[in-house]
C-alpha cells in the first residue's frame, strides 16, 4: 500500500510540476514601458519631421493561443462558428481543431503565439483587456530596440534572414527568438504583428493625429520617397502592411497589445 501511494504521490508531483511549467508564460506575463522618443517615418511625409511619441506600455510578447482562448470562451462571438465573416475570413483560427479546442494535432501549440485572426478579432482581444493595438509609429519605435544578447551582431541582417525563411508548420513558443533592451520579446524573428493603423503606412505612423499624407498611393516608384532607401527590411514590413485588409486571417501574422500610460 505505501509503494502505491509512493507511485500515486510521484506522479501527481509530476503532473502538477508540468502543468505549473506550461502555464508558466501565462503566470509571469508583464507590460514593458516604452520611454518616449522620435520616430522617423518610412516614406518621406510634407514636413519631414520625426513624429514624437509618447511613453506607452506593450506586451512583453505576443498573445498566445491559450491567452486567445479565454477570450472566445468569454465572447462566444468571436468563436470560429460564430464569427461574422465581416471581421474574419475563413481562415480564421485554421489551426484549432474547434471553437475551444486549441492546437494541431499531437502539437501543444498553448503558448505559441495566436495566428489566423483578423484586425478586428486584434482590436476586440484588446479591448476586452482595457488595452488596445499599438500604433505602427508605437510598434517601429519599440521594435527597434536593440538585443540584449551580443549574439545578433546586426538587428537588420537578422531581421532579413528571417524574412527570407519559409513559414513553419507549427510556431515555436512565445520567447525563443531573443529580447530587446526594452524588454519586449519577439518582435522580429517570430510572426509580423498587427498594428491600429495599419493601412496608414505611407503617412506619419500614427492615424490617431495627422492623416493629410496618409492619401498617398503606394507603388514601386514610390521607394525614391522613403527616408532611407537602405531600409529594406522597413520597406518590407511597410509594403506588407499596406497588402492587408481588416478581415485578412493569415498564418504568420498575430498581435500584442499596447496600453497608454495616464
Amino acid at each position: 500500500m505505501k509503494y502505491i501511494f509512493g507511485i500515486l504521490f510521484l506522479f501527481t508531483s509530476f503532473f502538477c510540476a508540468s502543468y505549473a511549467q506550461k502555464n508558466e508564460v501565462l503566470a509571469t506575463k508583464k507590460m514593458c514601458i516604452i520611454p518616449k522618443g522620435n520616430y522617423k517615418p518610412f516614406f518621406v511625409t510634407k514636413n519631414n519631421k520625426p513624429l514624437e511619441v509618447a511613453a506607452f506600455k506593450m506586451d512583453e510578447y505576443a498573445v498566445t493561443n491559450a491567452e486567445f482562448l479565454e477570450f472566445v470562451k468569454a465572447n462566444p462571438t468571436w468563436t470560429k462558428s460564430k464569427v461574422n465573416r465581416l471581421f474574419a475570413d475563413t481562415n480564421y483560427l485554421r489551426y484549432w481543431e474547434g471553437d475551444t479546442v486549441i492546437g494541431i494535432k499531437n502539437k501543444n501549440i498553448h503558448h505559441s503565439p495566436v495566428v489566423n485572426v483578423s484586425w478586428f478579432a486584434a482590436q476586440a482581444y484588446c479591448k476586452w483587456k482595457k488595452k488596445r493595438l499599438p500604433t505602427v509609429a508605437e510598434w517601429e519605435l519599440a521594435g527597434n530596440g536593440l538585443p540584449k544578447s551580443n549574439k545578433i551582431s546586426s538587428l537588420t541582417e537578422y531581421i532579413l534572414g528571417w524574412y527570407k525563411k519559409p513559414n513553419l508548420p507549427v510556431l515555436p513558443n512565445v520567447k525563443t527568438t531573443y529580447q530587446n533592451a526594452l524588454g519586449l520579446y519577439d518582435m522580429h524573428g517570430l510572426i509580423w504583428e498587427w498594428t491600429f493603423n495599419f493601412n496608414s503606412f505611407i503617412g506619419n505612423g500614427d492615424s490617431r493625429g495627422n492623416t493629410e499624407d496618409e492619401q498617398k498611393a503606394f507603388c514601386a516608384a514610390g521607394s525614391i520617397n522613403v527616408n532611407d532607401r537602405k531600409d529594406y527590411a522597413g520597406f518590407l514590413r511597410f509594403s506588407y502592411r499596406g497588402s492587408l485588409k481588416g478581415n485578412y486571417c493569415i498564418a504568420n501574422l498575430g498581435f500584442r497589445c499596447a496600453m497608454d500610460i495616464n
